[in-house]
């Protein structure tokens, strides 16, 4: 089975449930952004394709050899659908969406009711008559991973114990803390003894340095690691405080104690899977807005949540 995993991040992450039921059953192909879907290179019965956007006739060639496999798709859109379509495979399963049922072998209507989006990956592969059992997040990593994170990222911290914090968000503003709340609780952090690890692409990279301002029990490692290392840095680390991101569902996939900070997004259809995990959200009026950026301007779903309020808890979680 060749299974189009989703573009985003934190969608891929919900979706591994999927892969973990079905991969104990067969053998299964992960097909999505090479950044990306490396992560999962550790699955057992796995394989990983790289698919390459905007670039059909590689996509073609990379799923051609696979013409006699199911191919499901967890995307929604129509390009996927009609890439399988004209890459020969001979089933292809997925919801009805995006006008693409002609396209499909199988499609499966959409839920009528409201699902978290772990929930709605899960629901169409119990429709398609695969079994659902499995409903956790998960996320294997390799020991030559652990190691080269401890050696390389991890040898300046010499042992102390840090907190990781995720600034960034790809979606837009509205889902972004402000940079001067994360450097005020960076900065109260140290002086409790607890180094800062920043984490995040080569975007983060500026904000990154901001919360840094000279500290020296505050590193910086925005755009200097791939998924797989940022995963290994969660591993070790005491917690982390993210925005609704691709890396809050990272944390919560390594169970790590986590605070998730919520803006114009909805914690009930997309929040944290991890028992450890402690939502921070703001009911205001206008809010979940589910806008990229705040059409009044004020931001204040994600203002109202003071460094204060993300202390208390994260000091809880260090029992400090």
């Amino acid at each position: 089975m060749v299974i189009r995993i989703p573009n985003w991040l934190g969608d891929t992450l919900m979706a591994t449930p999927v892969y973990y039921n079905l991969c104990m059953r067969e053998k299964i192909y992960l097909f999505g952004p090479p950044a990306i879907v490396n992560l999962f290179s550790n699955f057992s019965n796995t394989g990983i394709l790289y698919y390459e956007k905007r670039n059909t006739k590689k996509n073609i060639k990379t799923l051609s050899p696979f013409k006699n496999e199911i191919g499901l798709l967890l995307t929604n859109s129509f390009s996927s659908a009609w890439l399988f379509f004209k890459a020969g495979l001979k089933e292809r399963w997925g919801y009805a969406r995006d006008f693409r049922s002609f396209l499909l072998t199988k499609a499966v209507k959409t839920p009528k009711k409201r699902l978290h989006q772990r929930d709605y990956y899960l629901y169409l592969i119990e429709k398609l008559g695969f079994p659902a059992d499995f409903k956790d997040l998960y996320l294997p990593l390799k020991e030559e991973t652990l190691n080269k994170v401890k050696n390389v990222f991890l040898k300046d911290i010499q042992g102390k114990p840090f907190v990781v914090l995720a600034p960034g968000a790809a979606y837009g503003p509205a889902k972004m803390w402000p940079k001067e709340y994360y450097k005020e609780i960076a900065h109260s952090l140290t002086k409790k003894g607890i180094a800062i690890i920043v984490t995040g692409g080569i975007k983060e990279k500026e904000v990154g340095e901001f919360i840094k301002e000279d500290n020296k029990d505050i590193y910086n490692l925005c755009g200097k690691t791939d998924l797989t290392e940022v995963a290994g840095i969660f591993s070790f680390a005491k917690a982390v405080i993210s925005n609704d991101s691709g890396l809050m569902h990272l944390a919560a996939a390594l169970k790590i104690p986590q605070i998730a900070i919520f803006g114009s997004t909805d914690p009930e259809a997309t929040g944290p899977l991890n028992p450890k995990a402690i939502v921070l959200k703001k009911d205001l009026p206008c809010s979940p807005c589910f806008k990229r950026t705040c059409k009044y301007g004020h931001y204040k779903c994600l203002k109202d949540i003071t460094p204060e309020e993300v202390l208390e808890n994260i000091y809880k979680i260090l029992s400090i």
